[in-house]
């Protein structure tokens, strides 16, 4: 199903609206799978080995929503490495920061259902060596990523350069980008996908 979906969308370039429609739809159906399961341990393992990640001490990752890349292992991985953890923050005007993530953390969830730290206290840090950017859809042709529609990461990365990577699933993995990419559109530096 899935290969018929990329066919119809290397036909055709599609808007991003229409693509984050399909794709939440696909991710959706994709979650529950056992096939996702298998594809989450194994983006983990090639995330933990990748260099980028080694050589980084401050880490941005999202935790994660059901029809993303399940983060929480990679999370726990991460502490017991003793690497420092940021989750982002969204601000007013679509802007967004990073905030200490410890086992202490209280999260709260907001109206879109992603979890953050509220705590007017919490640590913040914009200078991170690495961040670990989620995406609906990923073009390997361009490194290029479709998020949610909000512009947060690349408001943040024009900002605050630093090294990216994403991980993609077969659900959100393209070979070549089928939707329109925008000049403020910023590329993820590198791509680790299943195969």
């Amino acid at each position: 199903m899935f290969f018929c979906i990329q066919r119809y969308y290397l036909m055709h370039l599609i808007s991003k609206k229409e693509l984050r429609k399909l794709q939440i739809k696909k991710l959706t159906e994709f979650a529950n799978s056992k096939q996702k399961l298998s594809e989450d341990k194994i983006l983990k393992e090639k995330l933990l080995r990748s260099s980028l990640l080694t050589k980084a001490e401050s880490i941005g990752i999202s935790v994660s929503m059901p029809i993303e890349v399940n983060t929480a292992p990679i999370i726990a991985s991460l502490w017991k490495m003793g690497k420092r953890v940021y989750i982002p923050r969204c601000l007013p005007k679509r802007k967004m920061e990073f905030t200490l993530y410890d086992k202490n953390t209280i999260l709260v969830k907001t109206k879109f259902g992603v979890l953050e730290n509220h705590d007017s206290e919490a640590i913040v840090n914009n200078n991170l060596d690495l961040i670990i950017v989620p995406g609906l859809a990923y073009g390997l042709d361009r490194n290029s990523r479709l998020g949610f529609g909000g512009g947060y990461y690349d408001r943040f990365l024009e900002k605050y350069p630093t090294q990216t990577l994403s991980l993609a699933n077969s659900a959100q993995f393209f070979k070549q980008t089928t939707w329109r990419v925008e000049e403020h559109d910023i590329p993820i530096e590198k791509l680790i996908l299943v195969k």
